[in-house]
């Protein structure tokens, strides 16, 4: 018999999908009747009709006021000194093997640019 752990954990993953949906719901339109739904596209609708129940939708444009704190004192954040090699420095010992961020640059990218685009990226934080 011939040892094979390849071919013995596919075998035990084939037996242990579990296949899982969603059950059917009971749920109300809008209207109020009561409902089955039981294929995914009325469980699709149920679920979208409950969500947008209870969304609110806020003025994009109406923050109010934000609450204060008793004694309420607002720091000052310090100065802090950025420069063109610290930012190289830091692009530098980025790690390659990670997945690219919200950005969707992969850091190989940044890191192979890195004395390219160390200025820019100077310029941008002194900036801001």
């Amino acid at each position: 018999m011939q040892k094979n752990p390849k071919r013995f954990w596919q075998y035990i993953n084939e037996k242990a999908k579990v296949k899982t949906s969603i059950g059917d719901l009971r749920w109300q339109d809008t209207n109020g009747n009561e409902k089955l739904a039981q294929n995914d596209r009325d469980k699709a609708v149920a679920l979208q009709e409950f969500f947008s129940s209870v969304f609110t939708r806020e003025p994009h444009n109406d923050f109010g006021k934000l609450p204060r704190r008793v004694n309420d004192q607002f720091k000052q954040m310090s100065d802090f000194n950025i420069c063109q090699e610290k930012i190289e420095e830091k692009l530098h010992q980025m790690n390659t093997a990670k997945s690219p961020g919200p950005d969707c640059l992969h850091p190989r990218v940044l890191y192979e640019t890195r004395a390219v685009i160390a200025y820019p990226l100077y310029l941008l934080y002194a900036k801001s």
